[in-house]
């Protein structure tokens, strides 16, 4: 069989970019007359990934303490690994001992309490299933920290990313069920008082079970937020032009950016392509947002409602969000439901789903895929079937990566060769240890990752229910779930996902919670 000609290593979450103090942008070269009532500086916020906190830079002399460490307690909780991390802070996955459930924690450093538990104050306030909750905050061995939910998924900047690299766009389907979710997290978020100022994709997240949440309150601000001489924070592809001239932040603010996001969501481009934050400001504040030519009648009704959305006076757009959650609901269309065909099959939009007891190291397919630990040492179950069957070959590919990076974080796929075995590919999947339960975000990037690579079939064992002691049927659906997501995508490579099972009961639970779906 093929081998592949690289080793790729885990997306996302190996290290988020350096530098994530704001950058503050002098406006005194721009056009006057394109911004006339922009005065003083504008503090923007790259676009990061979703794990690393933005905050406003600290008082000179505040210090932070200890930072949590792979393997030992904090507040508590078990850290298993980093998550990313940079300039200003990290996030961490850790898992509550008791509960055995997957939590993000953040710390920050140099950074004072109070502008950390502003973050957590703010977000706090908000209840909603769209909504990414924090759940703690405090300060543990003289460290500043914030707990939150972790969702087991990706976020819509990986999505995208996802989408380019096959030069695809998403289905209209799926954006548009997107967008209704985040309108439905904003509409909480500004009923809470509160205006998010970033939404973009880096910081909006696709749970496994195919819903979309609002995440990251890093510069969140209370609702109507207006002080003469304080620095916009923002992110400038996705930035209001009442950001730009430093005018009134409201919750329709945030209707602008999920304006802008929307249209990238449909196309893979922003709506203003500038080669400077200056150059983006001027387009933002001026030039007028003209949709694109539609692909089909549903999508020229949501290119209608993101040109009301990106409209320049923020009287011309929908006064709330719950406005465009109902206007999208009229086109909003169920997604792909799991058909059975007998005890054993069933399928799920384009992808056939398959439940057999048998041994995964004797498949035929094009990717077995392989239950890892974060070392990527194949010495147990499912890892070491592999390995045996296939050689010593792929364990030592494996370990060049761990070698190269470390540690693998929860929820990394790497790939490698498969050695004797009868497939193309084994993805060594980190899906679940000691309560971090990462299924469903190891299992869409191996999905991902095989449509990208033009593979057909993909078997799988039950992830995280050996040594990731995950309950069988819980397992199964969170995987199931995934499958679901990974069909709203429209694959058109990946044909066939096997499930390949230790013994009769755990096909039982499988078929009971597929069928059940």
């Amino acid at each position: 069989m093929s081998r592949p000609t690289e080793i790729v290593p885990p997306l996302g979450d190996t290290a988020a970019p350096a530098g994530l103090k704001p950058v503050e942008v002098a406006l005194s070269n721009m056009p006057t007359e394109a911004l006339p009532s922009i005065s003083g500086p504008v503090s923007i916020v790259p676009s990061q990934g979703t794990a690393v906190p933005s905050v406003t830079p600290p008082p000179a002399g505040v210090v932070a303490g200890a930072s949590p460490e792979p393997g030992h307690d904090f507040h508590g909780l078990r850290v298993h690994s980093v998550l990313g991390e940079g300039g200003m802070g990290a996030a961490y996955l850790a898992s509550h001992p008791v509960l055995r459930m997957p939590l993000v924690i953040k710390t920050f450093k140099a950074a004072a309490p109070s502008q950390i538990f502003r973050e957590a104050h703010l977000a706090a306030r908000v209840q909603s299933a769209q909504v990414v909750s924090v759940l703690d905050a405090g300060v543990e061995q003289d460290t500043p920290f914030v707990v939150q939910r972790y969702v087991d998924g990706i976020d819509l900047e990986e999505l995208l990313k996802a989408q380019q690299v096959l030069e695809r766009k998403l289905p209209i389907d799926l954006v548009i069920r997107l967008v209704l979710d985040v309108a439905q997290g904003l509409q909480a978020i500004h009923q809470a008082g509160v205006v998010h100022r970033d939404v973009k994709p880096a910081n909006l997240f696709l749970s496994g079970g195919g819903s979309a949440l609002v995440g990251d309150f890093g510069i969140a601000v209370e609702r109507a937020s207006h002080k003469a001489h304080e620095p916009v924070m923002g992110t400038p592809q996705f930035m209001a032009p009442e950001q730009w001239s430093q005018g009134l932040v409201d919750r329709r603010t945030d209707l602008y950016a999920l304006g802008a996001t929307a249209h990238l969501l449909c196309t893979n481009h922003p709506p203003f392509h500038g080669e400077s934050a200056l150059q983006l400001g001027v387009l933002h504040v001026t030039e007028p947002y003209i949709p694109p030519a539609a692909r089909e009648p549903r999508e020229a009704y949501l290119f209608a409602v993101i040109e009301r959305l990106l409209k320049k006076r923020a009287d011309e757009r929908f006064a709330t969000a719950e406005e465009v959650a109902r206007a999208l609901r009229v086109v909003v269309e169920a997604g792909p439901r799991f058909v059975p065909h007998d005890r054993n099959l069933a399928s799920v939009g384009p992808i056939s789903v398959e439940l057999l007891c048998d041994d995964l190291a004797q498949q035929e397919a094009d990717v077995i895929v392989s239950a890892a630990n974060t070392l990527l040492v194949m010495d147990r179950g499912v890892a070491r079937a592999i390995r045996e069957a296939g050689g010593d070959e792929i364990e030592e590919e494996a370990e060049q990566v761990a070698a190269a990076h470390g540690k693998m974080p929860m929820g990394a796929v790497v790939w490698t060769g498969a050695g004797k075995l009868k497939a193309r590919f084994v993805a060594h999947a980190i899906a679940a240890l000691d309560g971090a339960i990462c299924v469903q975000r190891a299992t869409l990037r191996v999905l991902l990752e095989a449509e990208a690579r033009g593979c057909a079939t993909v078997a799988l064992p039950a992830l995280g229910t050996g040594v990731g002691e995950v309950p069988m049927a819980l397992g199964a659906k969170l995987m199931l779930e995934a499958f679901r997501t990974f069909a709203m995508l429209a694959p058109r490579q990946v044909k066939t996902v096997r499930v390949v099972l230790r013994d009769e009961p755990a096909r039982d639970a499988w078929h009971d919670v597929m069928h059940a779906m």
